[in-house]
């Protein structure tokens, strides 16, 4: 059975993919095909943000809270982070789509990159210490936790 916390792990490498994506196409002169990018690379990267933090928030959150309950505090710090995340995001896709300034979509991409890198290095350390505590059994029912939430989350998006 693969590991749920190294599951998690890995879709932060999508996410990051995702992320450098939207700087890269932020740093190209702007032109009608650039921003149809951009907007669609905002929207990709918003849309798989909501996904992974609803995975975490309705799923591993409360298991980590249950099970290691001395990490509700950096639970309760993470919680907080993805709802600025998610907002900056979300006014990225916006702005974006309504072709805003360059200068005020780079001004509001650095503190979204500012505040998911210490979001990432914060979930990394947790991470690691859910790594180090948890034992093989409470593995694998975070494991079928995970599998229930996420197959939740795919059959309301098909319906």
């Amino acid at each position: 059975m693969p590991d749920p916390v190294r599951e998690l792990e890995h879709t932060h490498g999508h996410l990051n993919e995702l992320a450098v994506e939207v700087q890269r196409l932020l740093g190209e002169q702007p032109s009608a095909e650039t921003r149809e990018e951009l907007t669609s690379a905002l929207e990709l990267l918003r849309d798989e943000l909501l996904t992974h933090f609803a995975n975490e928030e309705e799923g591993l959150f409360p298991f980590i809270r249950a099970t290691v309950p001395s990490t509700a505090a950096a639970v309760d710090r993470l919680e907080e982070a993805h709802d600025a995340i998610c907002g900056t995001v979300t006014r990225l896709a916006h702005l974006a789509a309504r072709d805003a300034e360059a200068d005020a979509l780079a001004s509001l991409y650095q503190r979204f990159e500012a505040t998911y890198a210490r979001h990432s290095q914060n979930e990394a350390a947790l991470f690691d210490e859910l790594s180090k505590t948890l034992t093989p059994v409470q593995r694998g029912e975070l494991a079928v936790l995970l599998r229930g939430v996420v197959g939740t989350a795919e059959r309301s998006r098909s319906t």
